[in-house]
């Protein structure tokens, strides 16, 4: 939409990227902690509530930096 509305793009930055990279381990951790096999079971679960948390920050703070990009866009 912002490319769009001028010829000038905003770039996207790597806060995505690593919010992504984040959640997904977070998940992952969660899942496994589901599984009776492992041996670690209970220990996987606050780590990946933990990550859940920090993948949530990073996400604020991603749009954060976008809207601060696309502002003099949006007044337009």
């Amino acid at each position: 939409w912002a490319a769009s509305q001028n010829s000038k793009a905003v770039a996207v930055n790597n806060l995505g990227k690593w919010k992504t990279a984040t959640q997904m381990t977070a998940l992952t951790l969660l899942l496994a902690s589901r599984d009776p096999s492992l041996p670690v079971q209970g220990a996987l679960v606050a780590p990946g509530v933990a990550l859940l948390y920090v993948s949530a920050g990073l996400a604020i703070w991603s749009l954060v930096v976008y809207m601060r990009k696309i502002w003099w866009i949006l007044l337009k």
